[in-house]
């Protein structure tokens, strides 16, 4: 009596020093609110809803997440909503209005998508998925989870990785399906890793360990475990899970016959669940005892801890683990050939499973028909606000347009006249300034193609006269003899002198470029290594010059101009059905 009055006392303590730390922190975080401004607000009211929702305290969390609504709508932080709206979501699931919470979740959703903010909106995929999960409805659930995944290995974002991951496993262990459980355990594990995510890692060991446990693979089972209770050990708040794992280690050494061990493991879970678990933790560990007892073929100390589990199955009213000890509880005296009484245990699991099922199909067709009201207030609602949105438009728009019409009237029949006349004003002064400039950049234009056309012309006169004078001068050179061939030779090599001059093409480029600004630059941006030679046939193409001209020009006979277009082809990395001409002309 002592003991239990010590331990109330206890308790009572540890509940009003919380209570004192929940008041200090609201009390410091609304301080802070009434000083604090644009984000930095947003994100204490958000801190505030938190503590309130820790606090069960739905009406003040409801009421921040509103302010926090207000204020972000009126200072234009809407990429803010999409937390908001998060927490809307996580109140209403809270409460187990699920229909409302997954209408929260996809509107923070679309939020999210509109201002990139990806991390937020894969975790609204996952809490969607929970409630996928409380509909069992897992082929959405396994839909939503794929999503995230997808986007999560997009932005690398491990923790949502892992917790998809983990539903995914958790859905496949549910079903059976031990095999792909254990492939999304696996990246929930490397996830975790990837992240240090000690209690992510460890729980991921604990559920790898489960499957293998089930598949009957003790060896790989234990080792996992192991790792996890490790793991588990050094992480705070972590004793329920290190539970469920010293509990699959004392199945597993039952299985194998080692009494011992398993004794050793299910006292370290049950005492972990009686000091810091709830009554269907304890309840489940009884259940686990008796499982580990009746694998020893010990079966009716098996039944003394079955009948612990059913006791308080029926006080917490947890139909599951009810139907199971029951079950149990028949098998255990199948055993020990007291068949009558296993009839009725057996008959008790039957009541409780068909009593599961009909509270199940009831509980379904309630909130189908919560969520059909749901959904028609819903309707009610947005027709109304849009007649009303309607009616509003409409008188804007019908007095809008009245004002409209009075000013107008007033304005044209003053403005009328006056426009007519401004605009024939001003366009017959545009269209004389077009036909000026028009005809100034024709004569221009005009003007500096003569001036290219007749420097090349001349050039070419030139080229030909010159080369006409060296092979007049090579032939007198080969009749003669003396100090006369010796001038001779000498005249020839200033003619060859002046057909090789630079002077001219130096006069003839500063006349292209101002004819064809970009020619020149887009050549070369082609092909930086073009020689000179390449760059002067080019610009010859360019003034539609024939190959004979083009010869003339550069010196050079009719079949090494079309070897040079062949090497300037190839330069400039043409396709073979492409013309050089063509190209050059529209360069």
């Amino acid at each position: 009596m002592r003991k239990k009055f010590a331990k109330n006392i206890i308790v009572l303590f540890v509940f009003f020093y919380a209570f004192i730390g929940y008041a200090q922190e609201v009390l410091q975080l609304k301080k802070s609110l009434n000083q604090a401004q644009n984000d930095e607000k947003i994100r204490l009211y958000l801190q505030l809803v938190d503590v309130y929702l820790q606090q069960h305290n739905l009406d003040s969390a409801k009421y921040y997440n509103n302010q926090a609504v207000i204020y972000a709508k009126s200072t234009g932080k809407e990429k803010w909503l999409s937390k908001i709206y998060y927490k809307f979501g996580d109140i209403q699931y809270y409460t187990g209005k699920y229909e409302q919470a997954n209408r929260s979740y996809i509107r923070a959703q679309n939020i999210s998508l509109k201002y990139h903010d990806t991390l937020t909106f894969v975790d609204l995929l996952i809490e969607r998925g929970y409630i996928y999960i409380a509909w069992q409805k897992n082929d959405s659930t396994l839909l939503l989870m794929n999503k995230a995944i997808k986007f999560s290995q997009k932005v690398n974002y491990q923790k949502g990785l892992a917790r998809a991951s983990l539903v995914i496993g958790n859905i496949y262990h549910g079903l059976n399906k031990h095999q792909k459980a254990l492939e999304f355990y696996y990246k929930t594990l490397k996830a975790a890793q990837n992240i240090s995510n000690k209690k992510g890692i460890g729980i991921a060991y604990s559920n790898i360990g489960m499957c293998y446990l089930e598949m009957h693979q003790d060896d790989a089972a234990i080792e996992n475990l192991k790792k996890s209770i490790a793991i588990l050990n050094d992480v705070p708040d972590s004793y329920i899970q290190t539970g469920n794992s010293y509990d699959d280690l004392a199945i597993i050494y039952s299985r194998k016959g080692n009494a011992k061990l398993s004794r050793q493991y299910y006292t370290k879970a049950l005492d972990i669940f009686k000091k810091k678990g709830n009554k269907e933790d304890i309840a489940v560990g009884y259940n686990v005892v008796a499982e580990c007892l009746s694998n020893l073929d010990r079966y009716a100390e098996s039944n003394q801890y079955l009948d612990s589990a059913i006791s308080i199955a029926k006080n917490i009213k947890f139909g599951l683990m009810l139907q199971k000890s029951y079950k149990s509880y028949a098998e255990n005296l199948r055993h020990l050939h007291q068949y009558n009484k296993a009839y009725t245990f057996l008959d008790k699991h039957n009541q409780v499973k068909d009593s599961l099922q009909s509270e199940q199909f009831h509980k379904q067709l309630a909130e189908m028909d919560v969520k059909y009201k749901s959904l028609e207030n819903q309707r009610r609602i947005e027709q109304l606000e849009h007649k009303r949105k309607l009616d509003k438009a409409r008188f804007r728009i019908l007095l809008i347009s009245g004002i409209s019409l009075i000013l107008l009237l007033l304005v044209v029949a003053y403005n009328i006249v006056q426009k007519r006349k401004k605009q024939k004003e001003i366009a017959e002064l545009e269209l004389e300034k077009s036909r000026i400039r028009t005809q100034s950049l024709s004569e221009q234009l005009e003007l500096k193609n003569k001036q290219l056309t007749t420097h090349a012309l001349n050039m070419m006169q030139k080229n030909k006269l010159l080369s006409d004078l060296e092979n007049h001068i090579s032939a007198i050179i080969s009749k003669i003899e003396g100090e006369g061939k010796t001038e001779l030779k000498k005249l020839k090599r200033e003619v060859k002198h002046l057909l090789n001059s630079e002077k001219d093409w130096d006069t003839f480029k500063i006349y292209f470029e101002q004819v064809n600004k970009d020619f020149l630059s887009k050549l070369k941006l082609i092909n930086p290594n073009l020689t000179q030679t390449d760059i002067r046939l080019a610009t010859l193409l360019k003034l539609n010059m024939t190959n004979k001209e083009i010869g003339s020009i550069l010196n050079i006979t009719h079949q090494s101009v079309r070897n040079a277009l062949y090497r300037l082809k190839n330069k400039l990395t043409l396709e073979p059905e492409i013309d050089l001409r063509d190209f050059v002309a529209t360069l």
